[in-house]
């Protein structure tokens, strides 16, 4: 083909107005359609390739005369370019969705339109542009369909009074504000942005945060479960009741256009649609969901047949009058979220939906972006000013209540800034309304461009600025230093039941009585799959009365053995439910609020492959995490063995304690820990204290430190004939090596060790690299490491900051 004969029709408006409405006194009526709905397109009947989608012959001419190639680049380079700019920004703390714009922009015809006139009439003819916008109505749908699917509406009346009042307020005062200020600026609007009922609408938007939206952005900061992510959630869910009130809202006055009487039906038809998703498809949502076995997966045939009535809702939903993505929304919110059901429908339609076809949906909204609008900014200064009176309305008025509700000022802007949050959610808001001729192209630029500002200003500052673990952890503590009788306060987190009898093994041997009382914070560590809230459970009140929600056999046997010991111990059991990249804020979080002296945290052993399950491995890499970032002592539990250890009972419980003691702060932690078991009187204690007789190394802080733990522990036990120390003397590695495979082949039921290698250990740092776990510092693996046919566990204690 000939490049002189390339000839096409002039750059058009891809989203040209259906009804040829006009403009004259800026008052419009609201359109019966959405951005999925596509303008009328004439095709040359003659033309044999206007009817052809795709031919299996050789190209012998430009395949993308075609219509599936062009539509396949699109979405190609469209996925290109969103993570090439994803992995640009990303160190500056861009969030995802900002990416995605951000290439829908640089994609646009109207960009490269204007230096390479053929990338319009190749990749945007409007016949494949009727394809993507179809092929992206349907990723919406899937899209918004799996965030109900994650989403969990029972969170509003769990969210308690403080997130209530703030969600109310947020959204009130920001929308009456805005609301007021557009009224009397009416006259000042342009004539391209409709006014009349519309604008109720443009200010609902502009006040209101998008839970999906909060929810993505926080998931992308690791803060979905912190303090403040989790209120941020809940507030963002008052928030979407309210815009559930404007989407009906809107339907209504859509179809009053056509009288009352057709207003009537489609609301009355909205109704009928919900009561059937309520009635009919929630009733077989549980019943599939209680069919499907724990760690189960949904049959294929009831996978399609969910995936078919997302596809006819969303029909009855346009039928009805209202959106094509209402009716696929409110049946995922009918699905009961997290496993079995909710997680596997996001892993097996989630991939699809958001890799492959949500990306069109940013190639559509770039296609009209006018870019070169920022050179004419000054007639759009009425716009531009209700938008930051809305966003600086939304950040005082959400300050406002939370510094009432005694949250410090600091955390408070943090709050303010994550409820300003912009994404998809207001981008194909944006869309219909200029689609419908609410908006033209400037004012539509003109939004978009103001999400990638807000959203990208205020994303990295929340990263910057708020650190979940680094403000206000108080009662930093650890076993040395507390007092003799004082009670020592545990956490034990279990990631299933497997831990429980070497758990409760080392609670008893730390010899709670009446004197030295224990209370023990259990924390079961539940993976959030297939939601999109994390959640922190307390099972027990101020009172003492248990919620039995989310209690398990876990929970009950750490209860039926406070309940064995009659008031010495006191438990309190807890669920988190939280991605496990970070879990680790649960665990530093409650360790600090509850001032607790040493966090136990049984590490998974490996399978009978010799390797470890998927969440065994994604639980250990937190392991780290949890080390540097804890306000008090960890222990890590190494079960050794294949056979599950049988607990004794408290009248016969006997337990022989071998302790390896170098120095430093983590073995005189550990020793101060097995001072405390010994006075119980089933427990033997034997430690063994390495000495070098050829060291050259000196520390005389750390020495005194020492001794004065030994001197204290000889002489709280100087007529304990149950506690006994030995002194070891070593030259060299090889002999303090061939000390510690000796010593673990004695026979004892516990093995404690401190992590981090003493000021005048013989070994060193760089026997670390040769580790298999090296969570478990040098010592802690060679013990771990090695083949012993008896049964026992390990302790490696780390001494809190």
């Amino acid at each position: 083909m000939d490049d002189d004969d390339v000839s096409g029709p002039p750059l058009t408006d891809i989203w040209s107005n259906r009804g040829n409405k006009t403009v004259t006194d800026g008052s419009f009526d609201l359109p019966d359609l959405d951005f999925a709905d596509v303008s009328i397109i004439c095709l040359d009947p003659g033309d044999e390739r206007s009817s052809i989608i795709y031919s299996f012959e050789t190209f012998l001419e430009n395949p993308f005369t075609f219509s599936l190639p062009t539509v396949v680049l699109q979405i190609i380079l469209i996925t290109i370019m969103s993570r090439l700019i994803y992995y640009i920004l990303r160190p500056i703390k861009q969030p995802r969705v900002v990416c995605d714009i951000i290439a829908g922009i640089l994609l646009s015809p109207r960009l490269i339109g204007h230096i390479y006139p053929k990338y319009v009439f190749v990749m945007y003819p409007q016949k494949e542009m009727a394809i993507n916008r179809t092929l992206a109505a349907f990723g919406l749908m899937f899209y918004l369909f799996l965030i109900g699917v994650k989403m969990d509406p029972k969170i509003v009346l769990k969210s308690g009074k403080k997130a209530l009042f703030i969600g109310l307020v947020s959204s009130v005062i920001p929308f009456s504000l805005v609301g007021t200020a557009t009224y009397f600026l009416r006259k000042s609007i342009g004539a391209s942005i409709a006014r009349g009922k519309f604008l109720m609408f443009l200010v609902a938007t502009l006040t209101i945060t998008a839970f999906p939206v909060v929810s993505d952005i926080l998931t992308e900061l690791n803060l979905l479960n912190s303090e403040l992510g989790r209120l941020a959630m809940s507030i963002s869910m008052v928030h979407g009741i309210l815009g559930w009130f404007f989407m009906a809202l809107f339907t209504t006055l859509n179809q009053s256009q056509g009288g009352l009487v057709k207003a009537a039906w489609a609301l009355g038809s909205v109704l009928l649609m919900v009561c059937v998703i309520v009635f009919c498809f929630r009733p077989w949502m549980l019943w599939i969901a209680r069919r499907t076995p724990k760690g189960g997966r949904v049959s294929s045939l009831q996978l399609h047949a969910i995936v078919v009535s997302v596809i006819v809702m969303g029909l009855v939903s346009e039928m009805t009058g209202a959106s094509f993505a209402d009716g696929p929304l409110i049946m995922g919110l009918m699905v009961p979220d997290g496993p079995p059901l909710g997680t596997d429908l996001v892993e097996r339609i989630g991939n699809m939906a958001n890799e492959v076809i949500m990306p069109l949906v940013f190639t559509v909204a770039g296609a009209v972006v006018t870019p070169l609008l920022v050179l004419h900014l000054r007639k759009w200064m009425v716009l531009i000013m209700l938008v930051l009176m809305a966003y600086g309305s939304k950040l005082l008025a959400t300050m406002g209540p939370a510094l009432y509700c005694g949250i410090s000022f600091r955390k408070s802007f943090i709050l303010g800034l994550m409820m300003s949050f912009q994404g998809v959610i207001e981008l194909i808001t944006y869309m219909n309304f200029q689609n419908g001729s609410l908006l033209d192209d400037e004012s539509y630029t003109l939004l978009v461009f103001t999400i990638i500002i807000i959203t990208s200003v205020a994303t990295p500052l929340v990263k910057s600025l708020y650190n979940p673990l680094g403000h206000d952890l108080v009662g930093r503590r650890d076993i040395q230093h507390l007092r003799p009788n004082a009670e020592i306060r545990v956490l034990a987190c279990l990631l299933n039941e497997d831990h429980i009898p070497s758990i409760l093994g080392l609670l008893e041997a730390a010899c709670p009585t009446q004197e030295t009382p224990m209370c023990v914070y259990v924390l079961h560590l539940v993976e959030l799959t297939g939601r999109a809230n994390s959640t922190l459970i307390a099972h027990k009140n101020k009172k003492g009365f248990i919620n039995p929600s989310n209690m398990d056999r876990l929970h009950n046997a750490f209860i039926h053995y406070e309940q064995d010991k009659q008031g010495i111990v006191a438990v309190q059991p807890f669920t988190t439910i939280s991605p496990f990249k970070t879990m680790h804020q649960d665990i530093c979080s409650l360790a600090g609020d509850k001032s607790v002296a040493i966090i136990i945290l049984p590490l998974p052993g490996k399978d009978a492959s010799g390797g470890f399950s998927e969440q065994d491995q994604a639980f250990r890499t937190n392991i780290p995490h949890i080390l540097s970032k804890a306000p008090c002592s960890v222990g890590l539990l190494v079960h050794m063995g294949l056979t599950v250890t049988v607990l004794s009972t408290p009248a016969n419980f006997q337990h022989h304690i071998g302790l390896l003691f170098w120095g430093g702060p983590d073995d005189r932690e550990s020793l101060s820990y097995a001072a405390r078991m010994v006075r119980h009187t089933g427990v033997t204690l034997t430690v063994t204290r390495f000495l070098s007789s050829s060291s050259t190394i000196s520390n005389g802080k750390e020495a005194q430190m020492d001794n004065e733990v030994i001197e204290s522990f000889r002489k709280e036990n100087s007529d304990n004939l149950r506690a006994s120390m030995n002194e070891v003397f070593v030259n060299d590695m090889e002999q303090t090596i061939s000390a510690i495979r000796n010593f673990s082949r004695v026979g004892y039921d516990l093995i404690m060790v401190g992590r981090r290698l003493s000021w005048n250990s013989i070994l060193n740092d760089e026997l670390e690299e040769w580790s298999e776990f090296p969570e478990l510092g040098v010592v802690g693996d060679m013990i771990a490491s090695s083949d012993f046919e008896s049964e026992f566990l390990i302790l490696v204690v780390q001494q809190g900051p």
